[in-house]
């Protein structure tokens, strides 16, 4: 415990000192919770980012693209220099506004930094010398990474090319970054299950690790369990398989949407909510928001809680009645909940929703961040490094986990984790 509290305290310290940092760790160590401690701290700006619209969303912030203004980014073969000059040319306010915000950045929160490719990061880094007339690096602003890069890797665009991993890049050695790794799990407190998800992350599944694993293949699970799939598709078809097997009929609620088309779709792509809840009462469903009442201990519900719906009579987001109980036996009415695209800007989309989802299925992906009390996987069909992993450890316990089948090897960068040997 010492130890963990003295590496906490050591981010604190570094980042306090406005020194560049990353901060890294197993899935469920507390990096989110002391991240946010740090900004509560901060007397500074800081600004969070994040190299996806779905990790933009979970951590309250703004995708690193449209936070600089930087629309996709320099082209393969494309200079930094030449796309700059294409964007200072470019008459759109988003750039504008982009660039502006580059110029009066305090502290950059680059949250699941594993997702950003290295080329980009490079432009970030030089787009902020450039805007900042400042050449040291990221133009002397202080920057904060946060992530695991044995966790889900950077975009690519065909299987052929090679990850384009964000530790490997100029800007990153240019950066100096202080790489703090936090090294005791919070969400799951059983020592074997939490030693074989270390082993895992590393691709070592062998010896005892392979057989606690391996009793955890479940044939027939419980028909109420979240199942998590590499791929929309089969998502898609086993939460309308589950959902037409109960008996009543279906509720539609469209979501109620206003704003910039491009930022409503944006939110549409991005948000665990959809646009259209389809529900009926023995729906299960997930909450998609943390919600605290006053005069409770804890959160009235949270982001990836499990229920099932009791009552829905929707119309739309104005008018319905949604009441979801939960594994506590409480009841819950559940109101809707509004999401804004940027809540600094009063004409930006905003997309108002009852807060959940069907939860029989979700990706890999849309889970990244959620603590599962139990999920049955199926993670065959993981392709890319760390996948896998992602999926076995948004479980809380041993007992809640349950394979569909076993799997043939695991998929784990060499460079990752040749960049944590170095770094230790």
């Amino acid at each position: 415990m010492n130890e963990s509290i003295s590496q906490e305290a050591r981010f604190l310290a570094h980042a306090h000192a406005g020194r560049n940092c990353f901060l890294t760790g197993m899935a469920g160590t507390g990096k989110s919770t002391l991240l946010k401690r740090y900004i509560v701290e901060s007397l500074k700006r800081v600004d969070i980012t994040a190299p996806t619209g779905v990790a933009a969303l979970n951590v309250g912030g703004m995708t690193i693209h449209r936070f600089c203004g930087m629309l996709l980014g320099p082209a393969p073969g494309q200079t930094n220099e030449v796309y700059f000059d294409l964007l200072r040319r470019d008459p759109r306010r988003s750039i504008l506004a982009g660039f502006n915000r580059v110029r009066r950045c305090e502290v950059l929160v680059i949250d699941e930094i594993s997702m950003l490719p290295g080329r980009q990061l490079d432009f970030v880094e030089f787009l902020f010398r450039r805007l900042r007339d400042n050449v040291n690096p990221f133009g002397g602003c202080q920057v904060i990474a946060t992530g695991d890069f044995l966790q889900l890797p950077p975009v690519r665009t065909n299987e052929a090319t090679p990850y384009d991993w964000a530790f490997l890049s100029p800007a990153w050695e240019r950066a100096g970054f202080k790489t703090v790794e936090l090294d005791i799990v919070r969400r799951q407190d059983e020592p074997e299950f939490v030693r074989a998800l270390g082993n895992f992350r590393r691709g070592r599944v062998w010896g005892e690790d392979a057989r606690l694993l391996q009793g955890r293949v479940k044939n027939f699970p419980p028909s109420n369990l979240p199942r998590l799939f590499t791929h929309n598709v089969q998502v898609e078809k086993w939460n309308v398989f589950q959902l037409g097997e109960l008996p009543g009929e279906e509720s539609v609620l469209a979501a109620e949407q206003s704003g910039p088309e491009q930022q409503r779709a944006f939110l549409t792509k991005n948000l665990l909510t959809p646009a259209t809840l389809r529900m009926k009462p023995g729906a299960l469903v997930m909450f998609t928001v943390n919600k605290n009442e006053l005069g409770r201990r804890e959160p009235l519900f949270v982001n990836g809680q499990i229920g099932t719906v009791i009552e829905c009579r929707v119309r739309n987001a104005e008018c319905g009645r949604v009441r979801v109980k939960v594994q506590t036996g409480e009841v819950i009415a559940v109101e809707p909940f509004t999401w804004r695209y940027d809540a600094h800007d009063d004409g930006a989309a905003s997309f108002k929703q009852f807060p959940l989802r069907l939860a029989w299925a979700m990706t890999i992906h849309k889970a990244q961040g959620l603590t599962l009390d139990a999920a049955y996987l199926d993670i065959r069909a993981a392709r890319e490094p760390g996948q896998a992993y992602v999926a076995v450890s948004r479980v809380r316990t041993l007992a809640g986990l349950h394979f569909k089948d076993w799997f043939k090897g695991l998929r784990v960068s060499p460079e990752a984790i040749r960049f944590y040997e170095e770094a230790a």
